[in-house]
This record gives C-alpha cells, structure tokens and sequence, in this order.
C-alpha cells in the first residue's frame, strides 16, 4: 500500500526526533543507581513520546460524525387545532408555538424557503367540491390571505413554491373544470387580484416539487418519477416505480419512494450528475398506502412520514448511514403535513447538460 506524502514526513520527522533524543542520552554519564537512570532517560524521552502519540493518531482514520437534525418547521398540529398553522425548531422540542389561523383545515403546504410566503390548499369557500390554493405572508403581523385560485379548480393533489416565488400545483379534473395536469402561477402574478394560472404539462401528475434552481420540477404520476424542464418543456423519466420524488438541497440528488402499498417503503437516493444509481434506505415498518418524503435542510437526512397504528410518525434516516431518529412528536404521535422554512445550500448545482446523458429523454 503506498503512502501519501503527509504520512512519509510523519514518520521522518518521528525519526528525527528520535535520533535528536538519543544524542541526548548518550551525553548522560550513567548512575550506579538504575533507578536513577530510568528516570533521567523517562524525563529527557517524554516529549518523543507525546510526539509519537500525537503523530500515531493523526494515521487513524477519522470517524464520520453525523451531522445533528436542526431546522425550523411549519406544521399542521396532530389534535384539537386542525385550521391552526404552529410554528417549531427541531432542535427545541417543547419550543412549538402556534403561528397562523386559517379559516379551513390546510390540506398542502408549501414554505418558500428563506423567504417570507406561504400557501396552502384547503377546500372551497362554499361547501362545493374541490380544492383552492391559498397564499399569504409569514413575516407580516397580520397577513391578509388571499385566495389564488377562486373555485375554479376541482381536486389539487400537490403544490410548492420556489425559492423565487413561483408556485406549481397538481390538478385533477373533476366535472366542469380545467385541464388534468400541472399549472404554474409566476411571482410577478401574484399581486394581481386574479393571478394567471398557466397549464404547463397536461396529463396525470400528484406530488410536486421544485428544484433549487427553480429550472426543474418533479413530479410522480402511475407510470413513475419524472423531471420537468421549465423552459425546454423537456420532460425526463427517472423511474417507472417511483412516488413523492424531492430533491436534495443542493440539487445533486433526487430522492423518492417505491412500494406505495407495502408495510415497509424502500427510498431510492439518485445522482442528478453522476452514476445514477446511489443508494436504498429502508423505512421502518408502517401501513400501507400513507407516505411522505422531504429533505433537511443541509441534505444529511431524507426524511419521511408514514402511519403506524393510525398515527404517523415522523423518522430522519441519514444518507451516509446509521440509525433513524424519530422527531416531531407531538402529543404521542408525528405531524402529518410540514414544510422547513429555510434551505441551508445557498448556491444548488444546475445539472442541465447531464440529465438527458444520464436518463434519456421520455418518449412522448
């Protein structure tokens, strides 16, 4: 095995030290007493030895330290509070506090991370069918809520909004309604009393995400994941399994689930800009057909919700291994619906050129 250069001067400078010492000792004119000559040898070799230790442990192998699950989260409350937004940091586990009430029970929320909006899907205003899309401002003390969507659609299966503003939905239609399929609102729109919804792809589509960039969406659909390009309209096919696809802060890896009707989920962690197949994490047990997958924030854990005897459960499973950590635990049991507020990868990686090397593109 060879040696890098760090460690060859190591070890010569352990030898100087040592050629440095015995001179030392050889200038000692020896005792009668051995006692004695112990300890004069002891006293002129101890900082050799301290030398020696230091430069010994410097060769082992460093070990990986798991980066600690820290953050703060908008929730939807477990009990009691079920129109009510709260408000906590992971790391302060009794630090919950409630933030916002909402005329309805939010049914999607979407955070802009480090930024000030939030939105959320809850259902009409009458007591009609469907879903409408709700938006309003975290940092205002008393944020006026505005209705985005005003009844026009019928079922919205997942939405978010990007780290610029823009917020992309899911819809199905359901009777007198607009197209199945995927709709973006930009942040310029949003100002207006009736923002324009624009269909971006049309066909079937449920979770909803946006990369980093903001270039990219990813969504599932019954047939797998699939990357959107905004501006190409170039659609990319990951899996043909898969469902609730997120992307890594960073934008380097795309996460999602397969088994939607398994007691134990598999998440499959892959490469955006290298080889493609990483890695597979598998869940604790849990029933089937109830599932949720996000990010931290610094992208050292995936992070999913499942239901285990009627009550979910959130775990943090680190990507580089080791044991899950269960967190937000509220009153006996996990959150069902939460978004992070923040991001803490400034800078994502924009893996445009190598997508369509790595996957091909979806046949249309």
């Amino acid at each position: 095995m060879l040696m890098d250069a760090s460690r060859i001067q190591i070890f010569e400078a352990i030898g100087q030290m040592m050629r440095w010492n015995v001179s030392k000792i050889a200038g000692f004119k020896i005792d009668v007493d051995p006692i004695h000559n112990l300890i004069v040898v002891g006293v002129i070799m101890r900082p050799f030895f301290k030398f020696l230790c230091l430069c010994l442990t410097s060769l082992l192998p460093l070990a990986t330290v798991q980066a600690e699950l820290t953050g703060e989260i908008i929730f939807r409350p477990p009990i009691n509070a079920f129109n009510e937004l709260w408000v906590t940091n992971v790391e302060k586990a009794r630090d919950d506090r409630p933030f916002f009430n909402l005329r309805y029970s939010p049914e999607g929320l979407a955070v802009q991370a480090n930024g000030n909006l939030v939105v959320t899907t809850t259902l009409h205003d009458q007591l009609s069918f469907g879903n409408d899309i709700y938006l309003f401002d975290k940092k205002v003390d008393f944020p006026k809520v505005r209705d985005l969507t005003r009844q026009q659609f019928s079922l919205i299966w997942g939405l978010d909004i990007s780290q610029n503003g823009d917020i992309v939905f899911t819809h199905e239609r359901i009777g007198p309604a607009p197209a199945t399929g995927i709709y973006l609102i930009l942040k310029h729109e949003l100002t207006k009393l009736r923002p324009k919804v624009q269909l971006l792809k049309e066909g079937e589509a449920y979770s909803v995400e946006w990369s980093s960039s903001g270039r990219h969406i990813v969504y599932d659909t019954s047939d797998g994941v699939c990357i959107f390009n905004i501006l190409t309209q170039e659609v990319l096919q990951i899996s043909r399994d898969g469902a609730y696809p997120a992307f890594s802060p960073d934008g380097r890896y795309l996460a999602f689930t397969h088994s939607r009707w398994a007691n134990t989920y598999k998440i499959s962690i892959v490469s955006l800009t290298g080889r493609p197949n990483l890695k597979t994490v598998e869940t604790q047990e849990a029933e089937p057909g109830s599932f949720g997958l996000k990010w931290s924030p610094d992208g050292q854990y995936v992070v999913y919700t499942i239901e285990v005897d009627g009550v979910y459960r959130n775990f943090a499973a680190p990507i580089n291994g080791g044991p899950h950590e269960e967190f937000l635990d509220k009153h006996g049991e996990g959150v069902w619906l939460f978004d992070w507020t923040h991001t803490d990868v400034p800078y994502a990686v924009e893996p445009t050129n190598k997508l369509t090397t790595l996957w091909g593109k979806l046949k249309q």
